[in-house]
């Protein structure tokens, strides 16, 4: 599977169908407040920002009828429902979302498949902070998580830690560093 990936990257096809995607779709650009929530947990080198976009309408609608309005993203495109709390009016979603844009950027199109697969297998849960900081003790990596556990960390480390200003002596913090570390070096 993973030489199919590899192949169609080679060929350019993501972006390809990126470009047929955003016609089909609204797209605008991330605002600021979404690239510094961003760049709060991935770092400010992390993706490239300013080739991502927010998709949002028109196709999407009938998809997220489908789907539960669950935001997801497609290569550089985030796409995301006007309304609900997987809109962009909840950064945390942003973040999670923008996440699989750096496992795009880092691993190629596969980070799609492995995010599907992860979805009805493992699943999000990671164990939370408390299961953060076990896991280190037993020398388990940010790369030993499945994609979308790796997008609900972020999504979560957004949550507790820097939408809760804490201090870098809060436990809840320290679980998550080191994790969080291996993520803005793109240790996927």
């Amino acid at each position: 599977m993973e030489r199919i990936f590899k192949i169609l990257d080679t060929l350019r096809v993501p972006r390809l169908l990126e470009i047929v995607w955003r016609l089909l779709t609204g797209v605008s650009t991330l605002t600021e407040q979404e690239i510094n929530a961003a760049i709060s947990v991935l770092g400010t080198e992390s993706i490239s920002y300013i080739s991502v976009r927010v998709a949002q309408g028109r196709i999407l609608n009938v998809i997220f009828r489908f789907n539960g309005s669950r935001a997801f993203t497609t290569f550089h495109t985030i796409n995301l429902p006007k309304s609900g709390s997987h809109s962009r009016l909840h950064l945390d979603i942003v973040v999670h979302e923008l996440t699989h844009v750096f496992q795009y950027e880092r691993v190629g199109s596969i980070y799609i498949w492995q995010a599907l697969r992860a979805q009805h297998t493992n699943g999000y849960s990671y164990g939370g902070w408390q299961q953060l900081k076990q896991d280190r003790e037993n020398g388990k990596h940010y790369r030993n998580y499945n994609r979308e556990q790796q997008g609900q960390m972020a999504q979560d480390y957004y949550n507790d830690v820097i939408a809760k200003g804490l201090s870098v002596e809060d436990p809840v913090r320290q679980a998550y560093e080191p994790f969080i570390d291996e993520l803005r070096n793109g240790e996927l």
